[in-house]
């Protein structure tokens, strides 16, 4: 099987190298190979003098090619990623992900199982200390994938270790959102990947599994963010956001008096359970005060 493996990096020298060292150690089947796609978004660091150093074999089977998007956007970066690749498969990760050895593996038994695109695994690694509020929700928030269940039908996958068959045609990445864009810098992944799944059956497949390294992206502020514009992405996407709309008024006084509650109570993590949904629920009335006005997605046929 032919994969090609590709990721967009901005300004994340270190993180980047050691990513690819991890897809070094990468076992490649018989008969298979590994075609990995860089694509410099316009960094600063020296990411591009240090990716044309590398030799174009990383490891035995396993191939790189490095490309430059000077333009700001992740999305655009990988729609020309897309362009390069010559796989029968695409597989996407983050530069701050590590590839387990035997991701490829993995990924080609999931494939094996008919499945026309993997949602991988994800543990988070949070750096040198563990922080004393992580619990399960944050990880899922965090885009980690434990609480997902082994083998099930996915909908929409996670972008930091997700892999398609290119077979039917694929669709192009909507440059209009995630990273880069500074009005919509998010959703660029489940957009991309339920557009997808509307022509193939995605698995979870949790033996394809990786790492993502956050370090200092494991704080609080993150995790709010993060709910945020969850919040927001799942309002410009719902067929109903009237209804959705004075569902989050009528909860929003409850989940405050929560939050007041625990504090009050010396209970420091349901607090913050608290504040994690009325993050959330933030992102979601911020699409009826406009936030949402202008995203691609918008003007849903059904939108309220």
């Amino acid at each position: 099987m032919r994969t090609s493996l590709m990721l967009a990096t901005r300004n994340r020298l270190a993180d980047l190298q050691d990513c690819l060292a991890a897809i070094r150690r990468v076992r490649v089947p018989d008969g298979s190979s590994l075609e990995v796609l860089v694509v410099d978004n316009g960094s600063t660091d020296g990411t591009e003098e240090w990716l044309s150093s590398l030799p174009g074999d990383l490891a035995p089977g396993i191939r790189l090619v490095p490309l430059c998007e000077p333009l700001p956007g992740k999305s655009r970066a990988l729609n020309q990623a897309m362009r390069a690749s010559t796989g029968e498969v695409l597989a996407f990760i983050d530069d701050d992900v590590q590839v387990d050895p035997d991701w490829l593996e993995a990924l080609e038994d999931g494939f094996q199982t008919g499945a026309g695109a993997l949602q991988g695994g994800i543990r988070l690694e949070p750096g040198q200390t563990i922080p004393w509020w992580r619990s399960p929700r944050v990880e899922a928030i965090l885009a980690g994938t434990a609480l997902w269940t082994e083998k099930t039908p996915v909908t929409s996958m996670i972008g930091s270790n997700m892999a398609v068959r290119r077979e039917d045609g694929l669709p192009a990445w909507c440059e209009e959102i995630g990273p880069g864009v500074p009005r919509f810098p998010f959703g660029e992944d489940s957009d991309w990947s339920r557009r997808c799944l509307e022509t193939r059956r995605g698995l979870f497949w949790p033996a394809m599994a990786a790492t993502h390294v956050l370090k200092d992206r494991f704080r609080w502020g993150e995790v709010l963010r993060r709910q945020f514009y969850g919040g927001l992405n799942q309002a410009i996407h719902s067929p109903q956001r009237r209804r959705l709309y004075l569902q989050t008024l009528g909860t929003m006084p409850r989940e405050m008096a929560r939050l007041v509650w625990h504090v009050l109570q010396g209970r420091p993590e349901r607090a913050l359970d608290a504040l994690w949904t009325l993050a959330r629920q933030a992102g979601i009335l911020s699409a009826a005060w406009g936030r949402g006005q202008g995203h691609p997605h918008w003007a849903h046929p059904e939108g309220g």
